[in-house]
């Protein structure tokens, strides 16, 4: 063969080689539960760009009714009144009715802003508060579209890890797995401590006690047990969500019996361990090893 045909040769090797790799980038980026995964990251900075905001924008109208952020726990609702009725003389029974508020609150509110120690406030400087919470509302509703969007993603792409865990904490543990196969393909174990890897590390550094859950202390069924139950609790989730995971990949179909494993052997967990256990001692965190201790070491063996 002439060395122009093995060049020929060479050169649609190459152009189907670049065809193939390609089409694999497409077919891998265009994976649901990878945009899933992006959704719940973006829900996340959401979550924290609203409660910065949202917070600002109630402080800073404090100076002018301090009273009223007192009273109104929720920043999000604080701004919407603030959007609503501008400086403190604008509230008016009326704009108050319909916010969720009893007619004790309302009167309370009324009473306050008459005899407001609150300082007086320019247009400007409540044009600017006014502009922070506008941004804070805004923000507030493209976070409960983000989260509607994961909420019915998690039913499409995982069924069952959503009936399992729930779906925003469903979406963070395959955001930190990296996608639904690399979760199916994780221990029960290792999706149990998922989010503790700081404190794992630092466990195995000092000798500390591992930790016993990571996102999923966010499950209800956790973090409202008492604490001798919690690991154990965690673990059963970490269970299900490993068989959840790996149905959901393989199969795609909604499994109703791993829900119902569940519930029967939580409940067994709150039966057979009602009472705490007896109280262990603390365990001692072992000493870091300075390089001075390690060199020292060293040159004792060399002797």
């Amino acid at each position: 063969m002439s060395s122009e045909g093995t060049q020929g040769n060479l050169d649609e090797v190459r152009r189907r080689s670049l065809q193939a790799a390609e089409e694999a980038i497409r077919a891998a980026s265009s994976r649901p539960d990878l945009h899933l995964v992006q959704a719940i990251q973006a829900l996340d900075d959401a979550d924290k760009f609203l409660n910065i905001t949202a917070t600002r924008a109630a402080e800073w109208y404090g100076l002018h009714f301090p009273e009223l952020t007192q009273m109104v726990q929720d920043n999000v609702a604080l701004c919407r009144i603030v959007l609503s009725a501008g400086k403190r003389e604008g509230l008016t029974p009326e704009l108050l009715q319909g916010r969720g508020f009893t007619e004790k609150k309302v009167e309370a509110i009324l009473t306050a802003r008459d005899r407001s120690k609150g300082g007086d406030i320019s247009d400007e400087d409540l044009a600017r508060v006014r502009a922070l919470a506008s941004l804070a509302v805004e923000i507030s509703g493209n976070r409960d579209k983000l989260n509607e969007y994961v909420e019915g993603a998690m039913k499409r792409i995982a069924p069952n890890v959503r009936e399992v865990a729930g779906a925003t904490i469903g979406a963070r543990l395959m955001a930190k797995a990296g996608g639904l196969d690399r979760l199916a393909m994780l221990p029960a174990s290792t999706i149990q401590i998922l989010g503790a890897e700081k404190a794992l590390f630092r466990a195995l550094r000092t000798g500390a006690r591992p930790p016993k859950h990571g996102i999923l202390f966010q499950h209800e069924a956790v973090h409202a047990a008492p604490k001798w139950q919690r690991g154990k609790i965690a673990r059963t989730i970490a269970n299900k969500i490993a068989i959840a995971a790996r149905v959901d990949y393989y199969r795609g179909t909604e499994e109703a019996s791993i829900r119902s494993g569940l519930d029967k052997r939580l409940e067994s967990i709150r039966e057979k361990y009602k009472e705490p256990p007896p109280r262990q001692p603390e365990r001692r965190e072992r000493p870091q090893r300075r390089d001075g201790d390690r060199d020292r070491r060293q040159k004792h063996r060399r002797r």
